[in-house]
């Protein structure tokens, strides 16, 4: 295997949203969305590890006043360039969601799609303090991660691949004490195709792990589920959290 330089998402920013397709997205940002309508005290919010802005530009579509953070340049030049062409002004800032600020106190902060499993199991702590400070009282924080058995059941040391006229990537999946996702990218420019290499790493975090972590930041959890439809079991693939900031955070 070739030496892996580059940082997450910086050869699949591109097609990201192409190769997400599946996924689902016009539902998942529905149920964003309706839990914003429902839970967030004020319009203003951020949709933090924000990759490509689909869910931003889904909540700006629905009259919220938010922006967009994420550490990729290479995604947020997607995100820019997606939202222009879909008539949207919205702001993108780059940055590590360890270190989130806002200018403006929050109603609502959105984490959508894997964004804290890229967060070191010693820092999960200080990244929710973050968005904490930035909230105001009453504020909602609304995000996933793959969860634990996702991780080491699923994922765990298989091979995943694509092979499209475009693009054909190469996904291998070690498992770990995190899970090191080394993904080859063959780009189609006319006939000739150009390689990139990126890694992910992605850390475990348990379900107990979460939701301390969440108390200590000044949350109360006000809901927890392992799919849109709220049902959760010990085989859920993805953890969805729903919490609200019940202190003024000068302590945090």
């Amino acid at each position: 295997m070739a030496e892996v330089k580059n940082a997450a998402y910086s050869a699949l920013a591109a097609h990201y949203e192409y190769l997400i397709a599946d996924c689902d997205y016009e539902k998942w940002s529905q149920y964003v969305c309706d839990k914003v309508a429902e839970n967030a005290p004020n319009h203003r919010g951020a949709d933090i590890a924000c990759g490509s802005g689909f869910f931003t530009r889904s909540l700006k579509k629905r009259g919220y006043d938010v922006f967009g953070y994420d550490i990729s340049g290479e995604m947020l030049g997607e995100a820019r360039r997606l939202s222009a062409e879909s008539g949207l002004s919205i702001e993108f800032v780059q940055g590590d969601i360890k270190s989130f600020k806002s200018l403006k106190k929050l109603g609502f902060v959105t984490a959508i799609n894997d964004g804290f499993n890229y967060v070191e199991p010693e820092n999960l702590l200080k990244a929710f303090k973050a968005v904490s400070r930035n909230l105001v009282k009453g504020g909602m924080f609304l995000f996933d991660v793959s969860s634990e058995y996702k991780l080491r059941n699923v994922i765990g040391n298989n091979l995943f691949s694509v092979d499209d006229d475009d693009v054909t990537y190469i996904w291998f999946k070690l498992e770990n004490d995190k899970v090191i996702m080394d993904i080859t990218v063959f780009e189609r420019n006319d006939d000739v195709y150009i390689r990139k290499d990126e890694r992910h790493e992605q850390y475990i975090h348990s379900l107990p792990d979460i939701k301390s972590a969440l108390i200590s930041a000044g949350f109360e959890i006000k809901e927890i589920s392992g799919s849109l439809d709220g049902e959760l079991n010990e085989k859920s693939e993805r953890l969805y959290f729903l919490g609200v900031k019940k202190n003024n955070g000068k302590n945090i």
